[in-house]
Order: C-alpha cells, then sequence, then structure tokens
C-alpha cells in the first residue's frame, strides 16, 4: 500500500492507495488535492461547522482508494448493500454542523474520519461527465467530507439540497481557483 500527505496549514490528509495505481505520484492529482485542502479549510473556518470545531488546533482525514471487489465488501458490511459504489464515508463524529448537540471533543486535534473512494467508478464517471479523473476524485472527496461533517443527502430532500448545494458549492471554488469550469453539476 502506498501512502501520501497533503497538507494545509494546521489540516492534513493521509491517502493511501491499494491499487496498483500510480495515483500518489500523479503530480496533476496532487495540485488537485491542494487545492481541495485549502478549500476545505475554509470551510472549517467559516460558518457550517459548529464553533467548538473551529477551536481546535488542527484537523485530518484518512482517504483510501481501493478497486470495486473492496469498496463493494465495505459496502456490505457496513451499509447490508451487496454492490459496488464510488465513495463511503465513515465519520469520527455524528454530527459536526453548526449547533451540533452532543458534541464532545476531548482533542485539540479533529481527526474527522475516512473517506474510502472506488478508483474504477472514479474512471467511469469521469468519462460520464466529461471531466478529468482528478476533477471526479476531488468531487468524490468532498462528496465524503461532507458526509464526514454530519451531512447526509439520504436523510431527506432537505437534507439533499443542503448536502448537494454545498458540495457544489465547495467544488465550484475548488475548480475556479484553478482556472477550471466546474463540468460536473446536479
Amino acid at each position: 500500500m502506498k501512502n501520501k500527505t497533503i497538507e494545509a496549514e494546521n489540516f492534513a490528509i493521509y491517502i493511501s492507495d491499494s491499487t496498483e495505481s500510480k495515483d500518489l505520484e500523479n503530480p496533476l492529482l496532487e495540485k488537485y488535492l491542494n487545492e481541495t485542502v485549502s478549500t476545505i479549510l475554509k470551510f472549517i473556518q467559516g460558518t457550517h461547522l459548529d464553533e467548538r470545531v473551529q477551536k481546535c488546533e488542527s484537523f485530518e482525514v484518512d482517504i483510501t482508494l481501493c478497486d470495486e471487489e473492496e469498496i463493494q465488501s465495505l459496502n456490505l458490511e457496513h451499509r447490508e448493500k451487496d454492490k459496488v459504489t464510488d465513495v463511503l464515508s465513515f465519520p469520527g463524529y455524528d454530527n459536526l454542523r453548526k449547533g451540533a448537540e452532543d458534541l464532545f471533543l476531548f482533542e485539540e486535534n479533529i481527526h474527522f474520519g475516512d473517506i474510502v473512494i472506488c478508483r474504477e467508478v472514479c474512471e467511469r464517471q469521469a468519462k460520464e461527465f466529461n471531466i478529468s479523473y482528478e476533477q471526479e476524485l476531488i468531487h468524490l472527496f468532498v462528496h465524503g467530507f461532507l458526509h464526514l461533517c454530519g451531512y447526509d443527502h439520504e436523510i431527506s430532500d432537505e437534507e439533499d439540497k443542503i448536502h448537494f448545494s454545498l458540495e457544489e458549492e465547495l467544488v465550484k471554488e475548488i475548480y475556479e481557483n484553478m482556472g477550471l469550469d466546474n463540468g460536473r453539476v446536479y
């Protein structure tokens, strides 16, 4: 398994690749990830998350890139869905959103949780949306990160709108900061 760390100020993502890909050696993906870390750090410091989160000293998230067999197995084990999916999120906290009830932070470092992204599905969706693999991977990362914060589009239509609105806003900012059009919108 290959590993890489991407950091901006006090926010780090730890990426593991359990596949035989060369993703962690891809300079374009690293550029996208650097911009994504900066954008998500602004989100953390903004108004969407509970102020107790913002007072923490450092933040981190783990990302694992895997194959279809691994993500299907995880989806079955954790969600009782025996199918391949694009991204799974395993939150470290139930809810980090503004006004979160029962939020107890015992450390000055927040580990948001783990995001697992299936490479093959990411590649197919990139082709489907006519964007690069790197853009789709960033989109899936943002989607998964919002789940880690307590946003869940599967709960209700209202939550669906909130989740995807934030997702689109963050991805658009990342793309604009990189001089790209947002090719994948809802």
